[in-house]
């Protein structure tokens, strides 16, 4: 079920650098020739991931795994940000999960509070569908636990540490996601 997943390492070297090197040509940004902008991203944890990501005139994306020296921006993100949507992925893997998003049709907004106060918005279309819909609010870390098993999503619901906003019917219906 996980074939056309990726990688961190694909995502970071690939996938970025694809939407970047889009967004630069359908809105280029005007008088940055002769200029190189350069980041560092850090995924720091039991096993740090480094890569360094330069911009050449606004134009041209490299990425370089392991960093770079002297980098204008550094952006270090704690592993636990990223853990708990490893850990809902994972959690996708038995045959219950496979009938159930199989079946669904329709999307699904979760608002993830992160650590720091902020708010990360994922999107799942299931089977092509935009409706119904439905937005699904909670902590990263209650998140992780409703996809692990540790929490029921109605248990949570009814503790308040989940908010349903949309068709509560379609919401329903997924319950068989969760393990």
């Amino acid at each position: 079920m996980t074939e056309s997943s990726i990688t961190l390492q694909e995502f970071v070297e690939s996938y970025v650098p694809g939407l970047v090197s889009k967004r630069l040509q359908e809105k280029p940004i005007p008088d940055m020739e002769g200029t190189d902008f350069s980041v560092q991203l850090v995924i720091k944890g039991e096993r740090s991931l480094v890569y360094g990501i330069s911009i050449k005139d606004a134009r041209e994306i490299t990425v370089h795994p392991g960093g770079l020296e002297n980098p204008m921006l550094e952006v270090i993100i704690p592993e636990d940000v990223i853990r708990p949507l490893v850990d809902m992925v994972s959690s996708f893997t038995g045959r219950k999960q496979y009938d159930a998003v199989s079946a669904a049709k329709g999307r699904v907004t979760l608002e993830m509070g992160m650590p720091g106060n902020w708010t990360l918005p994922v999107t799942v279309r299931f089977n092509g569908a935009d409706s119904p819909s439905v937005t699904i609010s909670a902590s990263s870390q209650d998140f992780a636990k409703m996809a692990t098993g540790e929490l029921s999503g109605p248990m949570a619901f009814m503790q308040g540490k989940v908010k349903l906003d949309g068709d509560m019917s379609f919401a329903l219906s997924l319950a068989n996601l969760m393990p």
